[in-house]
């Protein structure tokens, strides 16, 4: 099964992966970017391990320390862990769809050899937080046909279905790490502490978004100044946390226009904006397109 559109986080921005069963820690999810619904997967994270591939459009992968344009054919691996996120690069329409899986799925037992030489490596390289696949030779269209061919199996799930994920996942994953073997070698170790406080100080926007913040309370949840909450912010994800702050309200209200009966002034108060008219202004200036006519536009699809 591919499921559609679903993004949940918790407290944490940790992204909660819907696996179907724990016996089976692996999940196909299909994301749908246009002008009117969603444009961008927003800043998240989580424990799997995540392998995407584009088949329309364009889309811009970053973390905090890359920004990896991907056009339609190309795949790239996102690291567990790794803060990351998704916006539609131009105008035409994109679709992803993503396999998010836990290690153990291809690794098998905990400190086998698999897990021990072909997984641990890469997935405890702090270096190593994404990696493009083009297909611009013959091993790379080889690993994204198996992409391809893995979400064409979740998608029809056929008999002996997981045997044939799990297969073109292990494939995948062992061109990966052959690609990476020089980055791994060479790598550096990093300071992972800008990404600890980063996730701390979402984590707090996110439970206090409704509320009027500032910038010292927002460094404060991580216990750090106002110019290194700034400072921080910029290195992580190359925005202010007032930007950050007022593109989660944005996205807060979007989903109580498409899931809510609410009134705009309702919507603008609820997600913490100081008046309708800031909230209208914003809003558009996001998306295109004013609240109401953001609503109209999602009834008329429905």
């Amino acid at each position: 099964m591919i499921l559609s559109n679903l993004f949940h986080t918790d407290e944490n921005n940790h992204e909660r992966i819907p696996f179907t069963t724990q016996a089976f820690p692996y999940t196909c999810m299909k994301s749908e970017m246009e002008k009117y619904t969603e444009q961008m997967v927003p800043w998240h994270w989580h424990v799997s391990c995540e392998i995407i591939v584009i088949t329309q459009g364009s889309v811009e992968l970053k973390t905090p320390d890359q920004k990896i344009v991907l056009n339609k054919g190309d795949a790239a691996f996102v690291n567990t862990g790794t803060l990351h996120m998704y916006t539609m690069n131009g105008t035409e329409p994109a679709v992803l769809y993503a396999h998010l899986f836990r290690s153990e799925f291809l690794a098998g037992s905990y400190e086998s050899i698999f897990e021990e030489k072909y997984f641990r490596p890469v997935c405890r390289c702090s270096a190593l937080q994404a990696w493009p696949v083009r297909p611009d030779d013959r091993m790379h269209m080889d690993m994204i046909s198996k992409i391809l061919r893995a979400a064409e199996l979740a998608g029809s799930e056929p008999p002996g279905y997981e045997f044939a994920i799990r297969s073109a996942l292990c494939e995948f994953w062992h061109g990966l790490y052959m690609e990476t073997e020089t980055l791994r070698a060479k790598a550096p170790v990093r300071n992972t502490l800008d990404t600890e406080r980063i996730k701390r100080m979402m984590d707090f926007i996110q439970a206090h978004y409704p509320e009027p913040l500032s910038v010292e309370e927002i460094g404060a949840s991580a216990d750090i100044s106002v110019r290194e909450c700034n400072r921080c912010f910029q290195r992580c994800i190359g925005m202010s946390p007032v930007t950050y702050l007022t593109e989660y309200r944005i996205r807060a209200a979007a989903k109580m226009l498409q899931e809510t009966s609410l009134s705009v002034l309702e919507i603008s108060e609820n997600c913490g904006f100081s008046s309708s008219s800031y909230f209208s202004r914003v809003f558009r200036e996001a998306t295109g397109s004013t609240p109401k006519a953001y609503q109209k536009k999602l009834l008329s699809q429905a």
